[in-house]
């Protein structure tokens, strides 16, 4: 396996991770790994899907609060490491 190639899985699995990290704080009574269980039964195709919708989402959210500044951007990213944690 070429460097290449294992930069590709560990950035795709970094990705994975924060979808499933987003998508269980936004579901209550669900943790990672029940999420983690959930995606991974899903077929490939539509896993990615997942995962480019949350990460689209989360790139849109941030997008729009830059457009109120400093304090957007300070709002948004202390509402994802809230939701994370």
């Amino acid at each position: 396996m070429t460097s290449d190639s294992r930069f590709l899985v560990s950035f795709a699995r970094r990705c994975r991770d924060v979808t499933v990290t987003l998508i269980a704080g936004l579901w209550p009574g669900r943790d990672a790994e029940d999420i983690e269980q959930v995606v991974n039964n899903l077929p490939l195709r539509t896993q990615g899907l997942v995962v480019a919708g949350v990460l689209g989402l989360l790139f849109a959210l941030s997008l729009f609060a830059a457009q109120f500044g400093l304090l957007g951007m300070a709002v948004f990213f202390l509402a994802v490491v809230v939701l994370i944690t």
